[in-house]
């Protein structure tokens, strides 16, 4: 029994992959030339808008260990 490796396939771009689908491919469609708009500018958040999640989740999560503790205790 030979312990020799067979040799690798040539990975050249040229060869064609066991799954087409997996060739890599550069997309062109966005480079450097193109322009877009600063996401930040289309935030629309008021000033105090959310400040009640918080309270939401601290008391969602009470009403859960209460739950869980009558659940293991009786």
């Amino acid at each position: 029994m030979s312990t020799v490796p067979p040799p690798r396939p040539s990975s050249t771009p040229d060869a064609s992959p066991l799954n087409p689908a997996m060739k890599q491919v550069h997309d062109a469609t966005y480079g450097a030339d193109h322009q877009g708009t600063d996401p930040m500018e289309s935030v629309s958040l008021k000033k105090d808008e959310g400040a009640y999640w918080p309270v939401i989740w601290a008391a969602a999560t009470i009403v859960c260990v209460i739950v869980a503790i009558v659940l293991i205790v009786f």
